[in-house]
């Protein structure tokens, strides 16, 4: 254990000393005629820029969403112990929450009065919570977009819901066990709790603009059942959750959130 926390420590100071976070390589996805029309922060799991990711933004794309859609790495580029760094590092991560705040602020001062939206994945969902919690004062989005999230289900949502308009949409998967189950229980969730993830169970707590869908049998051939890439999956993201970011309120059309698609708690 001892060792282990020294190597976590000599990973913290290497990231901060050759710099970390920042907009993955998405010039096609952040023109100017992209901007004019919103944004779309996607934050990637603890593996940083992967197809996870990519495929969120493909899924967005497919549903017909035209605004500025940059994947933020939040994470340590650390081979080896920078996953496990990404996730148990609680102090490194509310700081990246605070940086992608602040180009959120930078962005809103240059494109007022146009949408944002905030998408996390697994670890990226907790950094998420983070950065809405970190807007300044009078800021606010339009939503955040947790998928699979690894942040604990008793997590106080109080600030982040009061930074977003329309509120927070958790996409939970009962059957993602192995990683946000019992993966968490050993190492934790971003924000430091070790009880069940709300990506496995959903947030415990029932919340004004809080909405809560479950990944069912019936998404199984849009997510690919209980891998820990099914809310990422294209055929998903455009059926389930584009629906959220393309609407001006949540919940989105009633068409779209009958029982049979959408289970809320």
């Amino acid at each position: 254990m001892r060792r282990i926390s020294m190597l976590l420590i000599l990973a913290w100071l290497i990231a901060f000393a050759s710099g970390c976070g920042g907009i993955a390589s998405s010039s096609h996805y952040m023109t100017e005629v992209q901007k004019e029309n919103g944004l779309v922060v996607i934050l990637p799991g603890i593996e940083g820029e992967s197809e996870f990711n990519h495929n969120i933004r493909r899924g967005l794309m497919r549903a017909g969403s035209h605004r500025a859609m940059p994947i933020y790495n939040w994470g340590r580029p650390i081979p080896g112990v920078g996953m496990l760094l990404n996730q148990v590092d609680v102090i490194g991560n509310r700081i990246a929450g605070g940086s992608i705040a602040r180009m959120i602020e930078q962005y809103q001062d240059s494109y007022p009065n146009r949408p944002v939206y905030l998408i996390g994945h697994s670890g990226g969902g907790g950094v998420a919570v983070f950065a809405a919690e970190s807007l300044a004062a009078g800021r606010k989005i339009e939503g955040l977009v947790l998928l699979s999230a690894s942040i604990d289900g008793n997590y106080d949502l109080t600030k982040a819901l009061g930074h977003c308009k329309n509120g927070i949409l958790n996409v939970y998967n009962p059957e993602d066990t192995g990683l946000l189950g019992v993966g968490t229980a050993v190492m934790g969730n971003v924000d430091g709790g070790h009880g069940p993830s709300a990506g496995l169970r959903g947030f415990s707590k029932r919340r004004s603009k809080l909405y809560q869908l479950q990944i069912t049998g019936g998404m199984t051939a849009a997510s690919g059942g209980g891998s820990h890439d099914a809310a990422t999956r294209p055929g998903f993201v455009a059926s389930y959750v584009a629906p959220w970011v393309l609407s001006s309120a949540w919940p989105p059309d009633a068409s779209l959130t009958n029982q049979n698609k959408w289970t809320y708690r």
